[in-house]
């Protein structure tokens, strides 16, 4: 009974891995659409107002005032791109992992015990014990 309930607290364990990694996917994947979607927007909306600030105020050329606008643009598509990769597990995820692969170890544990204690208590261990315990009789008996 005890390797059922091993078995059903590592499953439970892992079904809370499996739900906070996909929890963590998903916000990677909002964070990817968040940095797609700024890029695009970025590159409409604000192209035009960076470059004449950057051709007025700041004195640059067309170039370099062109230059200014995409270096600011890829800057916040980086930002946001490694926001999306990073792969942080949160605190509830990992003491779930911890919890999986105690029950897992304690459930191989009880396994190959009752594995054992049926190979030693069952028809074989029976077996094998009558023909070492004639063996030690023989041993000790007189001739």
């Amino acid at each position: 009974m005890k390797v059922i309930e091993l078995g059903q607290e590592a499953l439970e364990a892992q079904g809370l891995v499996l739900q906070r990694l996909a929890l963590r996917i998903g916000r990677r994947v909002a964070y990817f659409v968040i940095a797609a979607v700024f890029g695009l927007f970025a590159a409409v909306s604000l192209h035009g107002l960076l470059w004449a600030f950057a051709l007025d105020v700041l004195h640059f050329s067309a170039l370099e005032s062109a230059a200014s606008v995409l270096g600011f643009d890829l800057l916040i598509v980086v930002i946001f791109g490694l926001l999306g990769m990073r792969r942080v597990a949160d605190p509830v995820e990992f003491e779930a992992k911890v919890r999986r692969d105690r029950k897992f170890l304690e459930f191989k544990q009880a396994f190959a015990l009752s594995t054992l204690t049926g190979l030693l208590f069952g028809p074989l261990g029976r077996f094998a014990g009558r023909k070492a315990a004639g063996g030690v009789r023989n041993i000790f008996t007189r001739r």
